[in-house]
């Protein structure tokens, strides 16, 4: 259960343009602005930022003084909407995912473990799983530039 540099980098980008935004401007930022404060390539980013902008949560500014901006207010884009753009599954334990890899065989028919229903870890995961999707939920990109993370 680790999260991907993609996601980490893009917390960081976005976090930066939300601050450099300021009070309610928009104030669009370059990805080789991004690239060289974030120690990013500037490749990477395009494809971070690509992702997010078929998502919503940045868009696009053309001509002069172009680059991207937030979709929306800081405070209305949650750690979660970030992370589950980029992430395929972000779940604690392969069978969570409907993979059987931890058993040593499948139910009849079906791609689900075979000890599903006996297994004594499986509520562990479920519950790492539920507490990081509340988590994430709870919080926004504003939490995260005031640095408001570990409360509420």
């Amino acid at each position: 259960m680790l999260i991907s540099t993609r996601s980490r980098y893009a917390l960081r980008a976005l976090a930066r343009m939300a601050r450099m935004s300021g009070e309610g401007k928009e104030y669009p930022v370059s990805l080789s602005q991004l690239s060289e404060q974030e120690q990013v390539s500037v490749r990477y980013l395009e494809q971070i930022f690509g992702l997010l902008r078929s998502s919503g949560l940045v868009k696009g500014k053309r001509g002069p003084g172009g680059g991207y901006v937030l979709g929306m207010p800081p405070s209305k884009i949650s750690l979660f909407d970030v992370v589950n753009v980029l992430e395929t599954d972000f779940l604690p334990a392969t069978c969570m995912a409907g993979e059987t890899s931890c058993s040593p065989g499948i139910v009849q028919g079906e791609k689900r473990c075979s000890l599903e229903e006996v297994c004594v870890t499986r509520p562990l995961w479920m519950t790492l799983r539920d507490i990081y999707y509340s988590y994430m939920k709870d919080r926004s990109l504003q939490d995260l530039i005031e640095g408001n993370i570990g409360e509420q």
